[in-house]
């Protein structure tokens, strides 16, 4: 299975990094390019641009910092929505604003994930506080007059 992660932060580059040894093929992508170098140290693949990670793996796993990066992610030109097709699947991992919104729920994509679940967390980075872990995950599917087409 290919699986790619967008942002290797705090939370992202631990889950990736727990991939990568498990004969999973891993695409990875993030800003900061001392987050992505162990990474491709160990044979991961770097997607010029989360289009291309949309287009080349079977699952996409975002862990985002905020809102406003997940919303540029999922929707600039060349963005997940550009790239992404049926059959495809999206966990939105990211962080969440202070009113417990997630990524998932920014415009475009509202329609296309179709779960989520949240589960207490013991805190972030900053140590343990109360929060809220929130993942959504949904299959791709065309829209609706494209299917109607066929």
């Amino acid at each position: 299975m290919k699986v790619g992660f967008i942002g290797l932060g705090n939370v992202g580059g631990k889950l990736a990094g727990s991939l990568q040894p498990n004969c999973f093929e891993l695409w990875v992508r993030d800003l900061d390019p001392d987050a992505v170098r162990p990474f491709l140290e160990r044979r991961a693949h770097w997607a010029e641009s989360p289009a291309e990670m949309a287009a080349e793996v079977d699952l996409i796993v975002t862990c985002l910092p905020s809102l406003a990066a997940s919303a540029a992610v999922m929707e600039a030109a060349d963005g997940l929505l550009a790239g992404i097709g049926s059959g495809k699947i999206w966990a939105e991992m990211s962080t969440t604003d202070s009113e417990g919104r997630s990524a998932a729920w920014v415009p475009s994509s509202r329609p296309r994930a179709q779960n989520r679940w949240t589960v207490p967390s013991p805190g972030d980075a900053t140590g343990p506080r109360p929060a809220t872990f929130r993942a959504s995950w949904g299959r791709i599917a065309p829209p609706s007059s494209a299917r109607s087409r066929r």
